[in-house]
């Protein structure tokens, strides 16, 4: 007995040690080499990177990333866009990519007041909002909570939000949940954006994320303050305010459930949907077709 209270011990203070010594934060954040095309807004929460393609005469669009892919990775998307009629604005979430990593809650609350301070930010009224995955609860949040400031919703996989309800107690466990975080949610995280990213110099941006001081603590106040959110009242008041709505997801998709997308749509019986094959990742692997339907949505309204 003696002897397992012994080896339990020493496991503990292993794994204590690796999770001490073990984390992949090395960078500081006024390291990270920024790319060119990026600009900054400021406001009482920290700095928003972001950058635009597209001429300023056209419609506005926001790209709202997900959990992990930040803006660097949609700048091809971003730029198909403004080549049917958009001036496509993408910006990197705080805790993300080129963004500070300030000491908030990084909650539903902070997330949103970026978002409408950057609008506020570009001095535009009425803006198209293309939110992938977290982006998609992201988008739908704002719209339902700002209807008068949105002329259309693009939701791509959207991230609806009740299959992680289980989630909640997890992730309110000291230690335990901050090590299952470290070593195997980011590094899956950054294995798959390691694989979607086309280059060495994509790839390097996406890891690098990863590394800046302050990025762990962002993913972790994420899962605690998100998970338990349930957007589906959302999507009833996205179909009270009549908001135009393109639903793209797939049907094979690993990470959003498909139940929990029918069972949105459902929720919002005029919305123009379309099912693909290609896992999460569809605005990547489908974008030609994607972009196509978009374009078709952004005429029909116009009409």
């Amino acid at each position: 007995m003696v002897n397992w209270f012994i080896y339990i011990l020493f496991a503990i203070i292993i794994l204590f040690l690796v999770y001490l010594f073990g984390g992949r934060e090395n960078i500081q954040f006024n390291k990270l080499i920024l790319d060119e095309d990026y600009l900054f807004f400021e406001n009482d929460q920290g700095k928003t990177a972001y950058y635009s393609k597209g001429k300023n005469e056209s419609e506005p669009l926001i790209i709202i990333h997900g959990v992990s892919v930040p803006s660097y990775y949609y700048k091809k998307i971003a730029n198909d866009l403004s080549q049917i009629g958009y001036k496509v604005y993408v910006y990197d979430h705080f805790g993300r990519g080129f963004s500070d990593r300030p000491k908030i809650k990084y909650n539903m609350q902070d997330y949103q007041k970026q978002l409408d301070d950057f609008i506020d930010h570009l001095s535009i009224e009425k803006i198209t909002l293309l939110g992938v995955s977290m982006g998609g609860a992201l988008a739908s949040n704002y719209a339902a909570r700002n209807p008068d400031r949105i002329k259309s919703l693009l939701l791509n996989v959207p991230f609806v939000g009740s299959q992680t309800i289980g989630l909640a107690k997890f992730v309110s466990i000291p230690i335990v949940w901050d090590f299952y975080l470290r070593f195997f949610i980011i590094n899956k995280l950054v294995k798959r954006g390691d694989d979607l990213t086309e280059n060495e110099q994509n790839s390097d941006h996406f890891i690098n994320q990863f590394n800046v001081i302050g990025t762990e603590n962002a993913f972790s106040s994420l899962m605690k303050n998100f998970v338990e959110h349930d957007f589906y009242n959302d999507y009833k008041l996205i179909n009270d305010y009549k908001i135009p709505v393109q639903i793209t997801y797939a049907v094979d998709d690993e990470d959003v459930p498909i139940d929990s997308i029918l069972k949105a749509i459902e929720l919002v019986p005029t919305a123009i949907t379309f099912s693909f094959k290609g896992g999460h990742n569809i605005i990547n692997s489908r974008t030609e077709e994607i972009i196509s339907l978009i374009n078709d949505f952004k005429i029909s309204i116009e009409n």
